[in-house]
């Protein structure tokens, strides 16, 4: 029943069912949907399996928060990133509990060094691509860093926004609108240098 709304034929479902192929990350998130499950539930991780699996990016955990406004509204996305630095965005979020269900996702990976940590998306049509940018502290101590998401507008205009990204939901986000709002000595300083520049002069600072 469900290979019809996954678009898929029978003997495939039968495939994917006898574990005689594996599915692509596209079809597994469509399934995922279909059942109303997470990816979590879809492929049934033990607890011992868990324990011994071992986090391969800066934010040491497989999911992370991403903060932005658009048209004054504060729009909360979710990065899911895998051990091979594999990564789904799932965009404007209205339920965190089951951010599997959002229809506006992104599949990308994720790519990092000491300093900064860079993700490149891409739409399941291959057209619209998102690119975001943060600045990562030199300690190991993670919790919320600046950055920047470029993208496009909904009439395909090019797009560039500040955003916070946190391993874990921000609750007191007053303390971080003055940062994702543009001031005027932004603008002055756009002007000056011919160019956003996000700084995080003093990273113990930032994080709380």
């Amino acid at each position: 029943m469900y290979g019809i709304a996954i678009n898929k034929s029978k003997a495939t479902v039968s495939k994917y069912e006898n574990e005689e192929i594996i599915p692509d990350y596209i079809t597994v998130l469509e399934l995922c949907n279909y059942l109303n499950v997470t990816l979590n539930d879809f492929f049934s991780i033990s607890e011992k399996n868990k324990e011994i699996t071992t986090i391969n990016n800066p934010f040491k955990c497989s999911k992370v928060y991403l903060y932005y406004y658009t048209d004054n509204k504060l729009i909360t996305s979710i990065i899911y990133i895998d051990d091979l630095c594999k990564c789904i965005l799932y965009n404007g979020i209205k339920d965190l509990s089951n951010y599997t269900n959002c229809s506006y996702y992104y599949e990308g990976s994720l790519d990092y060094n000491q300093t900064n940590a860079i993700f490149s998306f891409t739409n399941r049509n291959n057209i619209e691509k998102v690119h975001i940018s943060i600045n990562l502290p030199w300690t190991n101590h993670f919790l919320v860093c600046k950055g920047i998401i470029f993208g496009l507008t909904p009439n395909s205009l090019p797009i560039v926004k500040k955003i916070l990204i946190s391993t874990s939901p921000i609750k007191n986000f007053e303390n971080y609108n003055n940062f994702l709002k543009f001031s005027k000595d932004d603008v002055k300083k756009i002007y000056k240098d011919g160019a956003l520049i996000i700084e995080n002069k003093n990273y113990d600072e930032f994080l709380l």
